[in-house]
């Protein structure tokens, strides 16, 4: 018999609480799991000790809990000193937790390696899964992970949404820009593009990371979809940087407030859309609106797709196997792969997605967005007179 411990770690997805759901089920069915631990937190409540005994949720809670959005642990962006894992490796130890579920993304499959090893190195019987999960979809080994589908689904419904506003108030709005998460990686900036009908339809500029932006080029490019559409609507992932490598959301006034790892809080500040807005009006003369969805792009439960849901109850349940079986230091996929493999990796948009294109994504790229996502809300298209 073991004790688990499962985490929450990271930004919040409209799913991550279906995995903790699933996986506190499925530890309450396995015969070799005596307690379910939920920690407080993330990693904080790791390292602290601050536990909740999930052991005894019912049916019904569990039932409420899967369809929550948010993290219902509480979640947070702690990174632990390798000092502190160790410490955290004894603590577990101490308490009799045979099996550690870490849910997150990049940060998170990193700490659950350097656990599994702390634990490895002094001899301490800990099993660690890693248990993916994010909206930006930058993990490596899994083509969708919980939490992007809904996500994506979000942004290109809004997208759709936003475009019919801004066509319908044409002689009044010039411009919009709408801000999407993604510091590194394009991918839920790319999704915007599902939002399209028809060929003339917003957005008609995509933006992400990947691609730098030459300023005086979209400008111009800005200026000539005005001319053409009267309108243009432009998706940009906050993480946008121009020529010289610098974040345009950090091309403003102020300067912004940085985390613990020196990276700057892009979604506190004025971001792309106010800088991008600000400088639409000046050089082009455009009445440009800024479009924030910001923290309910992974908060927003009506949009959840049955798609993602399913695979995070899936991912929920395989991480409780995993460790049933013995497993540690991997993450949990349709085939589960060694954290060794994948930790502090970004994926990145493939090229194909942008090739040729500064301000757009290929029609390769949408087939194969739909292919990752699935099935998603269904439209009828718009009439417009």
């Amino acid at each position: 018999m073991m004790n688990i411990l499962i985490a929450q770690c990271g930004g919040p997805t409209p799913v991550l609480n279906a995995a903790l759901a699933a996986a506190v089920a499925a530890g309450q069915a396995t015969p070799e799991i005596d307690r379910v631990w939920g920690a407080r937190l993330g990693l904080e409540g790791v390292v602290r000790g601050d536990w909740a005994d999930l052991t005894g949720l019912t049916p019904a809670q569990l039932a409420r809990l899967s369809h929550q959005p948010g993290a219902a642990l509480g979640s947070g962006r702690y990174r632990p000193q390798l000092h502190e894992l160790s410490a955290a490796a004894a603590l577990l130890d101490e308490r009799a937790v045979g099996g550690v579920i870490l849910c997150g993304g990049n940060g998170a499959m990193t700490a659950a390696h350097e656990l599994a090893l702390a634990a490895r190195s002094a001899a301490h019987p800990l099993h660690v899964i890693g248990l993916p999960k994010t909206i930006d979809n930058d993990l490596a080994g899994i083509d969708a992970a919980p939490g992007y589908g809904s996500a994506a689904n979000f942004i290109s419904a809004g997208v759709a949404d936003a475009w019919l506003d801004l066509y319908a108030m044409r002689h009044f709005d010039d411009v919009a820009v709408v801000e999407v998460m993604g510091r590194h990686a394009g991918w839920l900036a790319a999704a915007s593009a599902l939002a399209r009908q028809e060929p003339d339809e917003g957005p008609h500029i995509i933006l992400v990371p990947e691609r730098s932006v030459d300023e005086d080029a979209l400008l111009a490019e800005i200026a000539r979809l005005h001319g053409k559409h009267e309108v243009c609507l432009i998706a940009a992932a906050e993480g946008v940087q121009d020529r010289h490598g610098r974040y345009l959301a950090e091309k403003q006034a102020a300067p912004l407030d940085r985390d613990a790892s020196d990276q700057a809080l892009l979604g506190l500040g004025a971001g792309v859309a106010g800088y991008l807005a600000a400088r639409i009006n000046r050089a082009l003369g455009l009445r440009c609106r800024r479009i924030r969805p910001d923290i309910m792009q992974r908060s927003a439960r009506r949009l959840v797709t049955a798609a993602d849901h399913a695979l995070s109850r899936r991912l929920g349940e395989a991480a409780v196997q995993a460790l049933a079986a013995g497993r540690s230091d991997v993450m949990v996929t349709p085939e589960p792969i060694p954290l060794a493999s994948i930790a502090g990796q970004t994926r990145t948009l493939p090229a194909f997605y942008y090739a040729g294109s500064d301000f757009d994504i290929t029609p390769a790229g949408v087939a194969d967005l739909r292919r990752r996502i699935g099935a998603q809300r269904e439209t009828a298209g718009a009439l417009l007179f």
